[in-house]
């Protein structure tokens, strides 16, 4: 299993942006600098940051000459002034874990203080008290809250002022601007005592806090601790970012668009874009993260430095079993913790033919392919449990329905459908059919159009392709909680909701429910194509419903294409006099709409006389009374 969190080696090919970055923080000329590691969620940032940190602790071991301090923005986020905070977290772990800053424990201690009377500043703002209290000493600050405040509210103030202002003393000419100035001076004194040559500072998942703390940190980093010697690398979606900024300074004009970009800009000199990764390589990721839970440490190590030097991430080319066997020799079980060699070969296959599927589905984004992973596992443990005494049990087919499962939900509760439909049959025949189909090169017929997907016919051409002769009853069980499969559309509908539609389903009279179902969009505080979502839903298995399905038909034609596909799937042997006549009035709505249906049903071989009544255009045949177009 994979958890959430930044990697310890390299499995996504980011060593040379890790290279990069280290190469730009050794150039005295790029100094004091910010780097922005830019990338989506997901995409690995965090595990880059880690690299990066490596790489300057094997560039200089005895961190004298460059200080390397990892600092998590979400740690603040439950701090009133994030400044400060950050200021301050900067400062306490220079003091307790830096050698360089170890006889400059007294210059630390007197900067928490300068840090301390800053975080005044913003107290008094929090309390509302007027900007100019916060360029005043304590003093000032005590008169000025005796002529702006209740006692009780003066009572707080003071309060909050002492317990920051702690053994300060009182000094007229220490404004809050001073105090930057003065910070800033104290602060790089602090680095040129320290004899370093950078002090680089990591600040990881600003994209998981709130605006206000993204635009606080980001100004901490650019009023108060960029100074010579320093490098800040921010690791950030710019989109969190872009939208702080519009969301702390709203858009006056057109001319203000680009306002976002150029705060941007403003604090990050030099932006490094972490793209995601390809189709291929993410088939790689998925294949070498198999390797890292499987594979002995000294083994793997061996097999990603020589992937680097051979350059396999650069050519397009897919690992496979006969190039791990070539690069680390013989597969022995030593080289595979617990000496699981049969699980590792098993399970790499099945991952590298999912993979094919997965790729384009995960979106490049690494921890999506990791979560694909878990879900797998825990599945395929948990089918272990169930099934442990059954010798047939296939996990292929298992990641096969995942895949789908990934690839569009809709569709992997259809093939459920299918899947119970067709119990009694030897195979799930509609998707036996759309098999043949893509492997024929054919077109996918109309009715199986949400199936004309490029991603779907790659899973369909797919192995295992005989997935539609099995039963996968086993398989889809541990798949239920994406099934939903106690979960109805009518368990979802409102008190109102539900009385409507079950007026709907009880009514006898095509007069009475038409007249209900016409009527739905004018009915006050009731989602109509809830009621209507959850009407067609019941005609899937009930096909006693096509006469309300007639009225929809008429009234609702967004909904046409759905009904039509359920009619596509009735067996002739439902087609009797009553449903012969429904479908009348439904094809007399719209012939040349209906006449795919009617192709349908002549290809299944429905009784010639009833596709004379289906067909006749005559509306003395249907049994039904219907409002014409």
């Amino acid at each position: 299993m994979w958890i959430d969190r930044e990697s310890q080696i390299d499995l996504l090919a980011y060593n040379p942006f890790a290279e990069l970055v280290v190469n730009i923080i050794s150039n005295d000329r790029m100094n004091p600098l910010t780097v922005g590691l830019f990338g989506s969620w997901g995409v690995g940032k965090s595990t880059l940051l880690k690299l990066v940190e490596n790489k300057i602790n094997d560039l200089d071991p005895t961190k004298k000459k460059i200080a390397c301090i990892s600092l998590n923005s979400w740690m603040f986020e439950g701090y009133d002034d994030a400044k400060s905070a950050i200021m301050e977290s900067l400062l306490r772990t220079l003091e307790n874990n830096q050698p360089a800053f170890e006889e400059l424990k007294s210059d630390i201690k007197s900067l928490v203080k300068r840090v301390n009377f800053i975080r005044l500043g913003a107290t008094a703002l929090k309390h509302g008290v007027p900007l100019i209290m916060g360029l005043m000493n304590p003093a000032a600050a005590a008169v000025t809250a005796t002529q702006y405040m209740s006692e009780e509210k003066r009572t707080e103030v003071l309060e909050d002022i002492k317990k920051i202002w702690n053994e300060k003393e009182d000094n007229s000419k220490d404004t809050m601007v001073e105090n930057i100035r003065l910070f800033r001076k104290e602060f790089q004194d602090l680095l040129d005592k320290s004899e370093i040559d950078n002090l680089v500072i990591m600040i990881d998942d600003l994209d998981r806090c709130t605006p206000d703390r993204v635009i606080e940190t980001l100004e901490a980093i650019k009023l108060f601790l960029s100074v010579p010697k320093t490098t800040f690398i921010i690791a950030v979606d710019t989109q969190v970012i872009k939208y702080s900024v519009e969301k702390k300074y709203p858009k006056i004009s057109e001319d203000t668009i680009r306002f976002s970009d150029n705060y941007i800009e403003k604090i990050i000199q030099l932006p490094i874009y972490i793209p995601e990764l390809s189709e291929v390589d993410l088939k790689n990721y998925l294949l070498l993260l198999i390797c890292e839970l499987f594979v002995e440490q000294e083994t793997l190590n061996q097999l990603l430095n020589e992937l680097s030097v051979e350059g396999l991430f650069l050519t397009g080319a897919k690992l496979d079993l006969e190039h791990i066997e070539k690069i680390i020799g013989s597969f022995r079980n030593d080289k595979f913790r617990n000496n699981d060699l049969v699980d590792f070969k098993e399970i790499f296959q099945i991952i590298s033919v999912a993979s094919d599927v997965m790729a384009c589905t995960l979106k490049g984004n690494p921890r999506q392919a990791k979560r694909f992973l878990n879900t797998f596992l825990i599945r395929k443990s948990m089918a272990e449990i169930y099934y442990k005494k059954d010798a047939e049990f296939n996990y292929s087919f298992l990641a096969k329905l995942m895949s789908l499962e990934y690839i569009d939900e809709k569709l992997f509760k259809e093939l459920y459908r299918w899947s119970l439909i067709n119990k009694s049959q030897q195979y799930i025949i509609e998707l036996k059919e759309l098999t043949n189909i893509v492997n024929d090169g054919g077109e996918i017929p109309d009715e199986f159009r949400k199936w004309n997907d490029e991603r779907i016919i790659r899973w369909l051409k797919s192995e295992p392709q005989n997935l539609y002769n099995q039963d996968l009853a086993r398989y889809f069980y541990l798949t239920r909680e994406s099934l939903n499969i106690n979960f109805n559309v009518s368990d979802s509908l409102s008190k109102d909701e539900l009385n409507i539609f079950n007026s709907i389903v009880r009514a006898k009279r095509f007069v009475g429910f038409n007249k209900i179902i016409k009527e739905l969009k004018s009915i006050p505080n009731v989602k109509y194509s809830k009621i209507l979502d959850a009407l067609i839903e019941r005609f899937h298995n009930d096909i006693k419903m096509i006469e309300k399905m007639q009225s929809i038909y008429m009234h609702y034609p967004e909904y046409r294409s759905d009904i039509k596909d359920i009619i596509k799937k009735i067996r002739k042997s439902d087609i009797t006099l009553v449903v012969a006549n429904v479908l009348n009035g439904i094809h007399r709505t719209d012939c040349d709409e209906f006449s795919d249906v009617i192709a349908v049903l002549q290809e299944k071989g429905v009784d010639l006389n009833m596709m004379d009544i289906i067909c006749k255009k005559d509306e003395a045949t249907s049994f039904t009374t219907v409002e014409r177009k």
